[in-house]
């Protein structure tokens, strides 16, 4: 899927870039009640400049893993450390704290293993051309 956007900052490689929200959302009147922003800022990685109107390569093939890592990872964790923590007869408050450790933990090995994804576009939105220079 491909998505024109503006970038609104940059650090390197690592773009911010603001989309107007896609019209298969509309239906749901959430950014007219004020419940959310109408537009949506998104890590995007390429070679741009603020205020430049880009087009965006999101891979769609991808979400699903990306999710998991991100959330499954540190959910899955966190159950292993609650369940090993019960099992072995820890009192309440020691079965939180490895709870708590199992996704801290999680979360710990899902952004290596995101720093690591980061360099492959096919993982990773990307700017794919740069349509404007300069439009502010």
């Amino acid at each position: 899927m491909n998505r024109i956007g503006i970038v609104k900052s940059c650090k390197g490689n690592i773009l911010k870039v603001c989309f107007d929200r896609p019209e298969g959302c509309a239906g749901c009147k959430g950014c007219e009640k004020g419940f959310m922003s109408p537009t949506e800022l998104l890590t995007v990685f390429g070679k741009a400049e603020p205020g430049d109107l880009v087009s965006v390569r999101i891979p769609e093939n991808k979400t699903l893993s990306a999710a998991l890592l991100a959330y499954g990872l540190p959910l899955l964790l966190l159950l292993a450390g609650l369940f090993i923590a019960s099992g072995a007869g820890l009192a309440d408050g020691l079965i939180l704290l490895c709870a708590l450790a199992g996704m801290v933990i999680g979360y710990g090995i899902s952004k290596l293993i995101e720093k690591q994804l980061r360099g492959h576009g096919d993982w990773c939105p990307t700017v794919e051309k740069i349509i404007n220079k300069g439009m502010k």
